[in-house]
């Protein structure tokens, strides 16, 4: 594993998991497992390092069933302001998780973190991990709701396009429930939106 990446004190693999064992409830756990598998295959597609791609996706969810007003004092004692997450509760485990990744798990890297950070939001300008990890979490094996198997195909084929098609699915998810839509988000799928037709031209 390259130096570049990690800190003094990297959490282990086996650390890693044993928190997620001691933190999420089975059906989290077995969802992120299914991100490990899902960007693993990805990785080897698209030619990203696969350890990068396993750390992302291990932390991805690290914080997911701590409450939002939990992770909104985590986020702010480690001197991060929630922002517009404060709107949209359910995806503040994004952030902190990216927290909890640097500042517990001496992850140095910012691809991993940003990876970590993005995975529920999208935003423009994405990495290819960051992609992968967006993708990875609504594409793994556990997923089932129409259109998922498209997705599936189309990420193994262009990443882009599969995020367009990803962020819209989430965003027609978000107005059918009525809830709060980031404008990041937003943003994202434009972005993605306007890349894909400059390629098809």
């Amino acid at each position: 594993m390259e130096k570049d990446y990690i800190g003094n004190n990297m959490w282990s693999d086996e650390k890693i998991i044993d928190y997620l064992k001691n933190n999420l409830k089975p059906k989290r756990l077995k969802h992120v497992f299914g991100v490990v598998d899902s960007i693993d295959a990805l990785a080897l597609k698209y030619g990203i390092d696969r350890n990068k791609a396993r750390l992302s996706a291990l932390y991805h969810d690290i914080l997911k069933e701590n409450s939002a007003n939990r992770l909104i004092e985590y986020i702010r004692e480690n001197g991060e302001d929630p922002g517009e997450l404060l709107h949209a509760g359910k995806v503040l485990h994004s952030q902190a998780g990216a927290i909890f990744a640097r500042v517990e798990g001496g992850i140095l890297d910012e691809d991993i973190l940003n990876a970590i950070r993005y995975h529920t939001t999208g935003r423009e300008e994405m990495s290819t991990l960051e992609k992968m990890l967006y993708l990875a979490d609504v594409i793994e094996a556990g997923r089932d709701y129409e259109g998922v198997d498209r997705l599936r195909d189309l990420s193994m084929k262009d990443l882009d396009l599969a995020m367009l098609h990803a962020l819209n699915s989430s965003l027609r998810f978000l107005e059918d429930r009525n809830d709060y839509i980031l404008i990041s988000s937003v943003r994202a799928r434009n972005y993605y939106l306007m890349l894909t037709r400059k390629q098809m031209l």
